[in-house]
């Protein structure tokens, strides 16, 4: 009886190893899609500017921008949910007030300034994100 019960616990606890293991890969994974998600938006914004960073995304089209992916960087970055607010909202850029984006950009900011945001979250950008920062708020 000690050999069954020695070879289940070898079994859960191999099966936890891999569970763990597993779900590490997928939070990996889900950084690298944001990354890649940013990247593809800096790419439409670099020669289109604040219509194209605030525009509605056409995928099939192969546009992108910060409103992409059902507005989900806007609710998973702050440095974009700030930099969405603060540029699509000076002067409003059509059709971006009460999108995705926009909503779940404000919840994310939770009333801070967003200006403020930026300025905080300039000092620690990288990549892609650093690049969207110096391009629509220069000098941070």
């Amino acid at each position: 009886m000690k050999s069954v019960k020695s070879v289940l616990g070898r079994v859960v606890i191999l099966l936890l190893l891999i569970l763990s293991t597993s779900f590490g890969f997928a939070a990996n994974s889900a950084q690298a899609g944001i990354t890649d998600q940013i990247a593809q938006v800096y790419q439409s914004a670099k020669s289109g500017g604040k219509d194209a960073f605030c525009r509605k995304a056409d995928a099939f089209g192969g546009s992108f921008s910060v409103r992409s992916f059902d507005g989900s960087l806007c609710s998973n970055s702050t440095t974009i949910a700030a930099l969405s607010q603060y540029v699509c909202n000076n002067p409003s850029v059509a059709g971006f007030g009460g999108s995705s984006c926009d909503v779940k950009g404000r919840q994310r900011l939770g009333g801070q300034d967003p200006l403020t945001v930026l300025k905080q979250e300039a000092k620690s950008a990288t990549g892609a994100t650093k690049d969207l920062i110096n391009k629509f708020v220069p000098g941070l």
